[in-house]
């Protein structure tokens, strides 16, 4: 494989999230989406990511091969990747959403390992990612180990009542 034709890429990771984001200049042949499809399955390895955002926006239309490779070689390795959620910020061109939203559908054969959601723009999708992450309820905080530091004062020690208080 030719690497000086790949499109530079640059990649984003939040630890915190554990969210991986890819960046790319757009591009005008198809012909290096799976090496950039490629990197990004490293990535998500390598940091061990656990949401992804897909821009698949400004594609070239994709070719026959192109999708016959994204569902029989790539979507199978993403099903086991490890990610739990997936932000899919969808083409502009009607042909490649259709294509998309295809691959999806047929890929959900099985029950999926990861939550999808599509979107249109990049806010949205990184609002939806960032936001299932804060905890909601009281014993999602008391399971992340994030509690306000009130309530783990307060599982730590019980408040102590003064017998010598005044009620006024």
């Amino acid at each position: 494989m030719d690497h000086s034709a790949t499109p530079r890429l640059i990649i984003r990771y939040n630890y915190r999230l554990s969210l991986l984001r890819l960046w790319r200049r757009e591009m005008r042949d198809a012909v290096h989406l799976p090496a950039v499809l490629e990197v990004m399955l490293t990535a998500v390895a390598r940091y061990k990511a656990r949401q992804l955002v897909l821009n698949l926006q400004k594609l070239p239309p994709f070719s026959l091969k192109m999708q016959e490779w994204l569902q029989t070689s790539w979507l199978p390795r993403l099903r086991v990747s490890g990610i739990r959620r997936l932000a899919v910020l969808l083409p502009a061109d009607v042909y490649n959403m259709m294509v998309v939203e295809g691959l999806l559908w047929t890929s959900t054969r099985y029950a999926l390992p990861y939550e999808v959601q599509y979107f249109t723009e990049t806010a949205a999708a990184l609002d939806w990612l960032c936001d299932a992450e804060v905890p909601s309820s009281e014993r999602d905080w008391l399971r992340c180990g994030r509690a306000p530091r009130l309530l783990r004062a307060r599982r730590k020690r019980p408040l102590l009542r003064h017998k010598n208080s005044v009620a006024s």
